[in-house]
Formats: structure tokens, C-alpha cells, sequence
């Protein structure tokens, strides 16, 4: 991993676009960092994760692992779980509720 600057971003474009196809570039800028990304296909999303995500998905066990992008675009670790969603799948009605954009809204105070 290497981490640099903006200006040396700037001033050196092209050697970091180039050595980001073969390593992770971090650019610091004030307190933020910015990751530059080598993709062949620009149509495909990056779905970063970090190491703590990583590490609790690997805590659930690989026969009830599944890929929790497939139901939720926030990748939430409560659907990596095979036996979360077959709980879901198997409730009873007035067990689970799925909620309206209008109740989603009111739940999560978006204005």
C-alpha cells in the first residue's frame, strides 16, 4: 500500500494510475484518504469493505456464508448469514413486517 499526498498526486499522475493496477494507492487529502482503483470493466461497482467487515464475515461459518450484496446494496453482515435469511423466508405472518417508502422514512427521520 502506498500513501501519498495530493500534490504528489497531482505532479505524478501517471505513476500512480500506473502502480495502481498492481497495488492499493491511498491519496491523503486534509484528514481524508481517497482510494485509487485500477478497474477494467467501468461499469462494475467496487464494493469496499473494511477489515473489520471482512472479519466478522469470515467469523460466520463458510456453510452459512452467502453474499450479503444480493440483498443488501449496503452489503449489512445480517444477510451474509444463510440462516438470518431462511428465518425471514420461513416467518409467520406478523413475524416480520416489510415497511412502505412512507414508513421507512418516518422510522429513519428522512425529511
Amino acid at each position: 500500500m502506498v500513501i501519498i499526498s495530493a500534490r504528489e498526486f497531482r505532479d505524478k499522475q501517471k505513476k500512480y494510475f500506473d502502480l495502481a493496477t498492481e497495488e492499493q494507492v491511498l491519496i491523503k487529502r486534509g484528514k481524508d484518504y481517497f482510494y485509487l482503483i485500477a478497474n477494467e470493466k467501468p461499469d462494475t461497482k467496487h464494493a469496499m469493505v473494511s477489515d473489520e467487515w471482512m472479519k466478522e464475515f469470515f467469523s460466520i461459518p463458510a456453510e452459512y456464508r452467502c453474499n450479503p450484496f444480493e440483498c443488501s446494496p449496503s452489503g449489512d453482515l445480517f444477510f451474509a448469514d444463510r440462516r438470518n435469511l431462511e428465518h425471514i423466508k420461513n416467518a409467520k405472518e406478523g413475524q416480520i413486517r416489510t415497511l412502505s417508502k412512507e414508513d421507512q422514512k418516518k422510522l429513519l427521520s428522512f425529511d
